[in-house]
């Protein structure tokens, strides 16, 4: 055995276990870079397949029928020459791949990791949307994934680019994290057609994307517009799918034609060349599930490359070099000769939304498609987080497999033909199968946990999490006493309001952990859900306010059936509410008139409407007939009051189709509650429709609004606008619709006065008339768009149209808020609360006598109210990944917009930190390892600023995430 073959040897041992690489031993990275010239025209092809985590089949189906067969065909051709090259990006098809694989064919990829043929590119564990997402569950995925790729695979496979190639519309909030996992590049396909002209017109599809405007330039990154889609130039795919000419360079062929074929492609790359600012163009050499056989398209690549080398070809005066590459490739080829030529590219500061195609085409109908889709997305991340505070704090593995398959499942649900709804039903369907799956054994887990902490026997209590509780449906309340853990995942000691189907109008008597009685009342469900099938479903919801509850914590509740009370019916009344918070419903069309909240009495009227849909509209784009909604009621609606101990409120029924409560609840008066409710949307007119909720007001928004950004920074909207191209307002609905993932706002700036909705799941959100706020929250369609799917958007449930039910939460006042806090603060503090809520677990079984503790904290303190403790999970033995955030904006609040100190030495109560260890956002590098490329323009020199936190207090300015691996020693229980 020669010793470069037993140094390879020992490197591989090495590297499958995860272990990091010795310095020296690969050349991979940037020093793999093929070398391009200062005098010539390089032309990067980039071999590479686009294969989604389900679309039009099921994530199984693509691999098991496509991609598995990708990737080992690759390896197969990359092995036989070494200029060859590819690049992976969705970790949740290689993870399948890498498993099936035995050793020696593991040893291959390893090595064309190694030497810079085989590249990953984004890494996450699907290509996540970035309209629909919420980031924590985008960091998460990308976490998952980054993690797994690095364990098996070494320092080389750690991905450099952000590669969203195929997202309809791009965030900026995406821009940022991406910097902050250490990426130097990002690389997409979609944008508005105008924005797309206007930069080939001007050469600037090669940008820099400044993705926070909070963090500055740390948050820069370089960005490249693919020219075309992401498919290979016409006349030039080479995969056995395709029916392109293959390259004939036998000059005694009467089908020769290598010397014709680089003619043409030389065409091409001079139109190209016209349109970005430097000597390199990025040439894509794929499409949707390539290179199955992958021999096909290396074999006219590599005669297309000699061509070039063989007959001269130029781009003005530079002669055109053709050249195997990746995207990191290109990056640096492009950093270089914008260093060195000091040219600074184009700065961006907004984001990409809406996408367009062409005219009255705006992809916006997907912000709200399947919307109950979006909302159990929602219920997953919020249960993976109490699952993963629960494995840290009770010293899981970082592998459990509950705990595994529920963070697999969240992310294959980040997918872009995932949270958006824009895939086939039965796919649909088989995302909510594995979701479901997920969460159950997530469930069994923690309730093990839980019944072992309370009566140190996992068996003791069978905890559900009640999934079907919006339904009115929870079996293990169907009985005369029942046992209820109300978990807290926040940082900070909250209350939450308990709603819990029960089965019997039946007086209880509620307990909590110190033997208290608790006030409770008992109102009618909000529907009729008996046609839910296989389900036991109840006419009445118990509710009761679970109070200070602790953070990383739980209290228990015990519940027990007395004797059954009448109860008289409430006598009507205009005002609904208490002295902090109250509404106000007009005697004569039953809808809301007016809010008082924050010390001010707002007019508000909202009411549910719908537009008609073109044919046109579909999973991904909104198409109205017209500009105005019709209401779904055709008149004054009915109204019932419904009041006791725990809230007040008005039921109100516009129609068949479309029921809502409106409440204040008497121990969280920072909010009015919409609990709304529709389907089966009418279609039986045969016209489709998008139903919207529409809030009015006086308020005058000169044509702004905000929306957020993936749930993290605002970013203001001007109606009819777009700050980098001339728009035309050929469709004044839909081209105005943004993406709202937790939270749209209007302001009175004479007034100073802020009317914001927030939301329980990602939906389409628009001020289409000053002091107007509306959100689409169901759609039928009757046609498909026309942009792949090849199915109208038309849920069907239980035999017919699916009903949707979810809440809105609206908040009112003064923008310099109320005593101490601003309003913008009080909002946020309400979204956190509503996107990662407290969960509850339902026992039937008593859980009196109960040997160990009945409510119990993670933490020794509150976090300070701006700091969230984003991240807490198992990492390694004896370490736990950890990360911090600021959750305000700078200006948002007067106190807390400022730099927050947080001591973590003596924070948690199951362990104690020894050793904070910083990395970048994604967790796969050390911060101090991280150096990102420097762009003229960008005041970031791209060294990271690594600060000290030996004595373990971690400082944050505004919109920081910081992350951290902490060895850290359990404690004694």
């Amino acid at each position: 055995m020669t010793f470069a073959v037993l140094l390879f040897c020992v490197f591989f041992a090495l590297s499958v276990e995860g272990k990091p690489l010795a310095e020296g031993e690969p050349t991979c990275g940037y020093e793999a870079c093929p070398k391009v010239g200062s005098d010539t025209f390089n032309v990067h092809l980039i071999p590479h397949s686009h294969d989604d985590v389900g679309w039009l089949k099921t994530p199984d189906q693509y691999y098991f029928q496509d991609v598995q067969n990708i990737i080992s065909s690759v390896v197969d051709a990359l092995k036989q020459n070494p200029e060859r090259r590819f690049v992976q990006v969705e970790t949740a098809f290689f993870q399948k791949w890498w498993e099936q694989q035995k050793p020696y064919t593991r040893e291959a990829l390893q090595k064309l990791v190694n030497n810079g043929q085989f590249e990953f590119i984004n890494a996450a564990w699907s290509m996540n949307d970035e309209a629909a997402v919420h980031y924590q569950s985008t960091i998460d995925q990308f976490t998952l994934g980054l993690r797994y790729i690095q364990d098996n695979l070494g320092k080389c496979a750690r991905p450099k680019v952000a590669w969203q190639i195929d997202p309809f519309g791009h965030s900026r909030e995406q821009a940022s994290i991406s910097a902050h996992m250490g990426f130097d590049s990002m690389f997409f396909a979609r944008l508005d057609y105008r924005d797309k002209n206007r930069r080939l017109d001007n050469r600037s599809m090669d940008l820099l994307w400044r993705g926070s405007a909070n963090l500055g330039n740390t948050s820069d990154i370089f960005t490249s517009v693919l020219y075309r889609h992401y498919s290979a130039p016409p006349n030039f795919c080479f995969d056995i799918v395709c029916n392109d000419a293959a390259i004939n360079d036998d000059p005694e062929s009467p089908d020769y034609n290598l010397e014709e074929r680089v003619g043409e492609f030389a065409d091409f790359v001079r139109e190209q060349a016209k349109h970005y600012p430097t000597n390199n163009i990025l040439v894509t050499m794929g499409d949707d599930f390539r290179y199955e056989a992958a021999m096909t398209t290396y074999m006219n690549l590599d005669l297309l490359i000699k061509g070039f080398e063989t007959f001269e070809q130029k781009v003005d005066d530079k002669r055109i070099k053709v050249l195997y590459s990746t995207p990191s490739c290109y990056t640096k080829a492009v950093h270089d000769y914008v260093n060195s030529n000091n040219q600074a590219l184009e700065l961006k500061t907004d984001d990409f939304f809406p996408y367009a195609d062409g005219p009255n085409t705006y992809w916006t109908g997907y912000f709200t498609s399947r919307p109950a889709s979006k909302h159990f997305e929602r219920q997953g991340n919020n249960l993976l987080q109490v699952v993963k505070q629960v494995a840290a704090n009770l010293q899981q593995p970082y592998d459990r497999e509950e705990m595994t398959e529920l963070k697999e499942a969240v992310g294959v649900m980040q997918h872009h033909d995932a949270i958006t709804g824009t895939e086939k039903q039965h796919v649909a369907k088989n995302y909510h199968f594995l979701l479901s799956r997920a969460m159950k054994s997530a469930n069994d887990f923690v309730g093990a946990q839980l019944s072992i902490f309370i009566s140190r026997d996992a068996f003791d209590f069978e905890f559900d999490s009640c999934l079907l509780a919006n339904v009115s449906s929870c079996d293990k309340t169907n009985s005369d006493r029942f046992t209820l853990v109300v978990y807290n995942p926040l940082s900070h000691t909250t209350t939450t309001t308990v709603m819990l189907p029960v089965y019997e109008r039946t007086s209880w008597k509620i307990t909590d952990p110190d033997g208290n009685s608790v006030d409770y009342q008992i109102d009618s469900s909000l529907t009729d859900f008996t046609y839910v099938e296989d389900a036991t479903t109840s006419a009445n919801t118990v509710q009761f306010a679970a109070k200070d509850l602790p953070p990383h914590g739980y209290k228990v509740y015990q519940f027990e059936a007395t004797k059954k009370e009448e109860t008289g019916k409430p006598s009507p009344r205009r005002v609904v509410g208490y002295d902090n918070a109250s509404f106000e419903i007009s005697e004569q069309t039953g809808l809301l008139e007016a809010v008082t909240l924050n010390g001010i009495r707002v007019e508000v009227s909202q009411d549910f409407q719908y537009y008609e849909s073109q044919d046109s509209s579909g999973a991904y784009i909104f198409v109205p007939q017209g500009q105005e909604a019709k209401r779904i009621a055709s008149g004054p609606i009915t109204t019932t009051l419904v009041t006791g101990n725990v809230s007040q409120g008005v039921l109100q029924e516009f129609g068949s189709w479309a029921r809502q409560f409106i409440k204040v609840y008497k121990d969280d008066q920072s909010f009015i509650e919409f609990d709304w409710i529709i389907g089966p949307i009418d279609i039986s007119d045969n016209v489709g429709k998008e139903v919207v909720t529409k809030f009015t007001t006086p308020l005058k928004n000169n044509g702004e609004f905000y929306t957020d950004s993936n749930g993290r920074e605002f970013i203001k909207r001007t109606r009819n606008h777009r700050p980098d191209y001339d728009y035309s307002d050929e469709q004044p609905v839909s081209g105005n619709y943004y993406p709202v993932n937790n939270r749209i706002a209007i302001r009175d700036d004479d007034q100073k006065i802020e009317l914001a909705i927030i939301t329980d799941r990602s939906q389409g959100g628009s001020s289409l008339n000053d002091g107007e706020v509306e959100l689409m929250v169901h759609r039928a369609c009757q046609h498909d768009d026309g942009r792949g799917v090849g199915e109208n958007l038309n849920e069907q449930e239980f035999g017919q149209g699916i009903k949707v039910r979810g809440k809105h939460y609206l908040v009112v006042g003064p923008t310099s808020g109320q005593e101490k806090k601003s309003l913008a603060a009080i909002e946020r503090e309400i979204a956190q609360r509503k996107t990662v809520t407290p969960w509850f677990f339902v026992s039937n079984k008593d859980a009196t006598g109960a040997l160990n503790q009945l409510q119990h904290s993670g933490l020794k303190s509150d976090l300070p109210e701006n700091v969230h403790l984003l991240t807490l999970e198992p990492w390694d033995d004896d370490t736990v990944l950890l990360r911090l955030e600021h959750v305000l904006e700078k200006g948002e609040d007067d106190n807390l917009s400022k730099d927050v100190t947080v001591d973590l030495s003596d924070l948690f109560t199951f362990f104690t930190i020894n050793e904070l260890q910083e990395t970048t956002l994604g967790a796969n590098m050390l911060l101090e390892e991280n150096v990102r490329m420097h762009w003229p323009g960008s005041s970031d020199d791209g060294s990271q600023k690594v600060k000290d936190v030996t004595d373990l207090k971690v400082t944050l300015p505004p919109m920081e995430i910081r992350t951290f691996v902490a060895k850290i020693t359990y404690n004694p229980l």
